[in-house]
């Protein structure tokens, strides 16, 4: 292996270096402000040393075919360092600035399409529900004044019906009486 690429290589494993002390100093940060149960915290931080070491390991198969030596490890830890010595605390301030960023811009659109959409629909709907309780019961006292009508007028032939309807069923009792009798006593005869 020549020296450019073992000098490519150690400056890529620098650049993983640093750029997995950015991912674990962002892991960080996400890991406190979710407050997660220990079990899963536990997943996610082997899930993340995981993914790191594929990562670093993908790069450097890229870089020079995957072979591993000495420099890389300076390499990788050197990236590290750098970071954390001269970047960390900027990167970590910058990371809780984008975070109160995106919590305002979420809460924005909220209220955007709260006060655009379901505050406009919301009226309508109370509005139509308005106008149709409105009218069922506008409904509901024509008809029962139509009723009231309506038993009034037929209330001189309601009382007639009722009389005439006590008579029928008088005299069809009596036809069912007799009808009975006669059943009864063509059986006896027989």
């Amino acid at each position: 292996m020549n020296i450019i690429t073992q000098l490519q290589t150690v400056l890529a494993m620098s650049t993983c270096g640093a750029l997995m002390g950015m991912g674990f100093d962002t892991y960080h940060v996400f890991k406190r402000k979710s407050r997660l149960p220990v079990w899963l915290v536990f997943f996610f931080d082997i899930l993340f040393w995981v993914g790191s070491m594929f990562a670093v390991f993908w790069i450097l198969v890229k870089v020079n075919d995957g072979i591993i030596r000495f420099p890389i490890f300076f390499g990788m830890i050197f990236g590290a360092w750098l970071y954390f010595l001269l970047g960390s605390k900027k990167y970590i301030l910058f990371l809780h600035r984008v975070i109160k960023f995106c919590q305002w811009l979420y809460r924005t659109v909220l209220q955007i399409i709260d006060t655009l959409v379901v505050r406009p629909v919301l009226f309508i709907y109370r509005v139509i529900l308005m106008v149709l309780t409105f009218l069922y019961s506008m409904l509901l006292m024509i008809l029962g004044f139509l009723w009231k009508v309506t038993r009034f007028v037929t209330a001189p032939f309601a009382r007639w019906g009722q009389h005439l309807g006590k008579k029928m069923y008088g005299k069809t009792t009596g036809i069912w009486t007799n009808w009975k009798n006669w059943f009864h006593s063509k059986r006896k005869r027989e």
